[in-house]
């Protein structure tokens, strides 16, 4: 059984756009944009009237096709007072109904909204992001080499400490999961 929302999060925006296209091509053929059953809202902010609309609209059968799909592109525009709506009507799907998000960042939702999505994520790395964490490295390698220098010179526990700080940057600094630009803030910091 397929799930009846999914959440597409991550930067790359072509791939969340495929995915999107795939899902609602499955459930309403090549050309779901035009079907009376597609919705689709894109709104900053995304109004508590929308989502009463959405879900009076979900709760209704297929005119054409095999189920509603809608499409929320960035639900992190959710306004405060419509996140309590969006809870509902993802606690109480309708059978006729498939709800599609994206998102940037999908640690801009609330965590209630979230759990209810099955989340996929659409990563896609940059050229700038590769420059930017090359310059991380090569600038990590200089500190740690200072450090290292300042701590054998002079062994004081101000420098052993700042040796240990960005010894410990250094192991982490391949780990996919760590946000690169704090990790470079943070060396900042302590160099």
């Amino acid at each position: 059984m397929l799930p009846q929302a999914y959440l597409f999060s991550g930067n790359d925006e072509k791939a969340k756009d495929e995915a999107v296209h795939l899902l609602a091509t499955y459930f309403l053929g090549e050309n779901y944009a035009h079907s009376p059953d597609f919705f689709k809202t894109e709104e900053d902010p995304i109004t508590i009237e929308e989502v009463r609309m959405l879900k009076i609209k979900s709760s209704q059968s297929a005119v054409s096709g095999r189920k509603n799909v809608f499409l929320i592109k960035n639900i992190e525009n959710l306004s405060r007072e419509a996140s309590p709506a969006m809870l509902k009507l993802l606690e109480e799907p309708s059978i006729n109904s498939i709800i599609i998000a994206t998102t940037k960042n999908k640690s801009f939702l609330l965590s209630t909204i979230k759990s209810r999505f099955s989340v996929f994520r659409f990563w896609t790395t940059e050229p700038e992001t590769v420059k930017s964490e090359d310059e991380l490295k090569t600038k990590l390698i200089k500190s740690l080499a200072g450090a290292e220098i300042s701590a054998r010179k002079n062994p004081n526990h101000a420098n052993i400490l700042k040796f240990e700080k960005i010894l410990e940057i250094h192991k982490i600094i391949n780990d996919p999961t760590v946000n690169k630009r704090l990790l470079g803030e943070y060396l900042n910091l302590i160099s």
